[in-house]
């Protein structure tokens, strides 16, 4: 009895590890979870075709179209001066710069006009001598004689009072024209860039003594790579053709203020410096510079340093990419309907800054990859998201 309350425990164990040894047997191993693989999440935008203004962009400084020296043609004191004639100030065509004392002048006239008399008494004195010797050759020699000496006839004394006679004719003209010259007038509407002028000062006829500037039209020479030009209508002079529009630019004090032009010609001539060609942006009205406040900067003044887009050539039917997604040897990333990634070679049209113009090699509809991946690879699977492109 002893005996067998003695392996009781003995047997529970060995029936315990039998169990427990059936009961591991038994289990059946779990079949490992597959996680489908989906490739690198990448984002994509759908390509679309539309028509696109080329636009070309620039800077320069305005200038003035017409710049020109004043000079008098007289000399003399100056007697009257402009309150505007000093640097800055502004002028209509035909207004009064300065004048010169005229009392010379006048009286130059005078005599001119009394020698003009006096060479007219002359002609008409020898008009009539030789009136009186024609008829009296005629009166001794009959009408059917031969035509006398011109002598006879006072001919040579009638050639020199009548050459006598134009000459003092043209000093009086030209005494008026001096007398006209003292007084000096603005060109065209200009500003004054500069002057050395003071009431009693002798000028000398031919020293200049003033800049003027025009005030409109404004021109802004516009440096371009050559390869711009291509977009751009330049007009050639006895066309007759329009050149592209502009829009010029200038940002200050936290504003924007604009001004319309147009391409009018191009120096002819590539910068020797930098191989850049040169066109002539012109702005017919320097006034108009629109802004949220009237201020001196509503003014396109030479000198202010503008940006400039011309308006170029309307392309029709292009894909726009950006240039982030552009890639080696002018390849794009493009992911078919099945997520597969394929490298597809374009034909670009125009670099923009922010986006690349492609001719031919996709077509809208299309998806670009847009994130860039290391170690890309033909037919690569992609996780997709979708992003709209500006």
């Amino acid at each position: 009895m002893k005996m067998k309350r003695a392996l009781l425990p003995f047997l529970v164990i060995v029936i315990a590890l039998v169990l427990t040894f059936v009961l591991v047997q038994s289990r059946k191993t779990p079949k490992p979870h597959e996680t489908p693989h989906l490739g690198p999440l990448v984002e994509v935008g759908l390509l679309t075709k539309a028509n696109r203004q080329v636009l070309v962009s620039g800077t320069g400084s305005a200038q003035s179209r017409y710049e020109v020296s004043i000079t008098p043609q007289v000399k003399g004191r100056v007697r009257e001066l402009s309150p505007q004639m000093v640097a800055g100030g502004t002028f209509q065509k035909g207004e009064l710069l300065f004048a010169i004392e005229d009392v010379d002048y006048q009286l130059a006239i005078a005599h001119a006009q009394a020698s003009l008399a006096q060479a007219e008494l002359e002609l008409l004195r020898n008009e009539n001598l030789a009136d009186l010797a024609r008829k009296e050759w005629h009166s001794l020699n009959g009408e059917s004689a031969l035509e006398p000496n011109p002598l006879v006839v006072y001919e040579p004394q009638l050639k020199s009072a009548r050459a006598l006679r134009d000459a003092a004719r043209a000093n009086v003209k030209q005494a008026e024209l001096n007398l006209e010259r003292t007084r000096v007038f603005a060109p065209f509407d200009c500003y004054v860039r500069s002057e050395q002028l003071e009431i009693g000062q002798f000028l000398n006829a031919g020293a200049p003594v003033a800049t003027v500037a025009g005030i409109d039209p404004i021109e802004i020479i516009v440096p371009l790579p050559l390869d711009e030009l291509v977009w751009l209508k330049v007009p050639r002079k006895g066309t007759g053709q329009r050149g592209s529009l502009a829009k010029v630019d200038l940002q200050s004090g936290g504003r924007t203020f604009h001004w319309q032009g147009e391409v009018t010609r191009s120096l002819g001539e590539i910068d020797p410096r930098n191989r850049m060609a040169r066109v002539v942006v012109t702005v017919k009205d320097p006034f108009a510079g629109n802004s949220e406040k009237a201020t001196l900067l509503n003014d396109l003044l030479p000198g202010m340093f503008v940006n400039v887009q011309i308006q170029g050539e309307e392309l029709s039917d292009v894909v726009s990419v950006p240039r982030g997604a552009m890639h080696d040897n002018d390849t794009i990333w493009v992911i078919d309907d099945e997520n597969r990634l394929h490298i597809r070679e374009v034909e670009i049209l125009r670099r923009e800054r922010d986006e690349v113009l492609i001719r031919s090699g996709v077509d809208a509809n299309e998806k670009i990859v847009l994130t860039n991946l290391s170690g890309a690879a033909e037919g690569m699977l992609l996780r997709p998201k979708m992003r709209e492109i500006n």
